[in-house]
């Protein structure tokens, strides 16, 4: 008996395009998000807006008073991410103590880095995801 498979690239393309199409409805998806209210905890008018920016952009961390205002925000609108442990392991922040790396983020001793913030500011609309372009497929 003689089983023809595609080759190991035409596997990677089939995986490729159908990773795809699950991200382009993800991305449809996210337009139907609802519309919360937004956070009133702190005048963001009083601080820079550079937090928003992407990286070539000229991008800056939040101000603490931001990153603590956002967050809590956020925890009290969706419960199932109330605690430091559970946002954190939504931006996938892994190690052992990353709700201590929250914690530090909202009180200021660290800094968030781009990548975290970023995830978090797409997941909350305020920020668009990013798409990267396709070269070429070299594999």
């Amino acid at each position: 008996m003689k089983i023809d498979l595609p080759s190991i690239q035409d596997q990677h393309r089939l995986i490729f395009e159908e990773a795809t199409r699950e991200a382009v409805a993800q991305l449809q998806a996210n337009l139907e998000a609802p519309r919360l209210p937004a956070q009133d905890l702190v005048d963001e008018s009083l601080y820079p807006r550079a937090h928003l920016l992407r990286e070539h952009e000229g991008w800056e961390a939040p101000d603490p008073v931001v990153v603590k205002a956002y967050f809590r925000h956020f925890q009290d609108l969706f419960p199932d991410y109330g605690t430091d442990a559970k946002l954190a392991q939504l931006l996938g922040l892994k190690s052992a103590g990353a709700d201590r790396r929250i914690r530090a983020f909202k009180d200021g001793s660290k800094k968030p880095p781009y990548g975290v913030w970023r995830r978090f500011l797409v997941m909350t609309g305020r920020a668009p995801q990013e798409v990267i372009r396709v070269l070429g497929f070299l594999a």
